[in-house]
């Protein structure tokens, strides 16, 4: 079974953990390239069993990360421990761990179970222990009847778990997943990402998972560390960080969002400059002064739309005109901007029929309530 998602700690918890439940530990890791920080003082520890993505945009150090945790990389200063084990001095092929890459390393000549066997051949052993766990991790990932063709004879999905069972089948404390769905197609990468979860639920083996698509993250992780310029912003469960960002980072990486400039009149209630006088009710996030400027977050989907001659009630309301409308099936949306000048915003549509006639230039009502908004002191530019 998953671990619980709040068993999961950021750097200031692990001191009150019981290390021993812990698959992987890393204590202040910090890794410098020509003087700049590619990872700077991240801490976190991850329970046996758990499904943990590293999110985080090109650059922010999450690769860095990877090659330290693979043993690639030594890091400058910090502590990674592996089931209460250092692992710093000891290369990548002695640590607990094993790595799936997003090019998969499938030795194209040999067969299926060849490939899986590779690993354990080299371990030394026997013949018949190699044929027992070769054919219980192909049943185990549902492939039972592939073992003598040949990696080319598979489909993109087969591909995938073959290199998670030829990992697997050394059971490994830890899997490291590098991007692993990044070279399939969209239809292909949706389908897998519950096919992963469920891998890892049907293993038990704790997965740290390396990604910048924010849907891969959300979608399989018990809990998610959202990464930018080499920390750790939030460590949380996919929920938390939806719900509940802790900063305007990770309100605006995590989900789409409306992002609104504006100055904090008082507690809750945020004027945005515009032709049209509008001030928002909001929930502020962290401490934020009056008259200070602040950014206010507002999502699509909590946005209602109002259609002309229905009551439009709600804590925020703005008379709107619709500049686009972006057909996308159940994704679809507009982009309206307020009469007068007022700001400009995208906004989810109800997937019922009455909204399928809106056009561009229709003018509406759009609200929101206040609790789905957040503010907070605007970053330095």
């Amino acid at each position: 079974m998953p671990a619980n998602p709040d068993t999961i700690f950021e750097s200031r918890d692990l001191n009150s953990l019981d290390l021993e439940t812990l698959d992987l530990e890393c204590r202040g890791l910090h890794k410098q390239f020509a003087g700049q920080s590619a990872v700077a003082d991240v801490s976190f520890g991850i329970p046996s069993g758990s499904f943990f993505s590293i999110l985080g945009p090109s650059g922010c150090g999450k690769t860095t990360l990877l090659r330290m945790l693979a043993g690639f990389l030594e890091p400058d200063s910090g502590d990674i421990r592996i089931k209460g084990q250092s692992m710093l001095g000891i290369p990548p092929n002695k640590r607990p761990l094993n790595m799936v890459f997003q090019h998969l390393a499938l030795f194209p000549m040999m067969s299926v179970e060849d490939n899986i066997a590779y690993g354990l051949k080299r371990r030394g052993a026997d013949k018949a222990e190699i044929r027992h766990r070769v054919g219980d991790v192909l049943e185990r990932v549902g492939l039972p009847d592939v073992g003598k063709r040949k990696p080319d004879a598979l489909s993109g999905g087969q591909k995938q778990r073959i290199a998670i069972a030829r990992c697997l089948v050394l059971e490994p404390a830890v899997l490291l997943l590098d991007e692993p769905l990044g070279a399939l197609d969209l239809k292909l990468r949706e389908q897998m990402k519950v096919e992963l979860k469920q891998l890892q639920q049907t293993f038990g083996t704790t997965f740290v998972y390396i990604t910048h698509d924010q849907s891969e993250a959300l979608v399989m992780s018990d809990q998610v560390a959202v990464m930018n310029q080499g920390r750790f912003e939030q460590v949380g469960s996919p929920q938390t960080l939806y719900y509940q960002p802790a900063t305007p980072f990770v309100a605006g990486f995590v989900g789409d969002s409306n992002r609104l400039q504006g100055t904090l009149q008082r507690e809750g209630l945020v004027r945005i400059p515009s032709g049209q006088e509008f001030s928002a009710r909001a929930a502020g996030s962290e401490v934020a002064s009056v008259g200070k400027a602040v950014s206010l977050f507002v999502r699509p989907e909590s946005i209602t739309p109002f259609l002309p001659g229905t009551s439009a009630q709600a804590d925020n309301l703005l008379e709107v005109q619709i500049d686009t409308l972006l057909f996308d099936g159940a994704n679809s949306r507009i982009s309206v901007s307020g009469m007068h000048g007022g700001p400009e915003l995208t906004v989810r549509l109800p997937q019922t029929p009455e909204y399928a006639r809106l056009r561009e230039g229709d003018r509406l009502h759009i609200g929101w309530m206040a609790d789905q908004a957040l503010y907070f002191a605007a970053e330095p530019t």
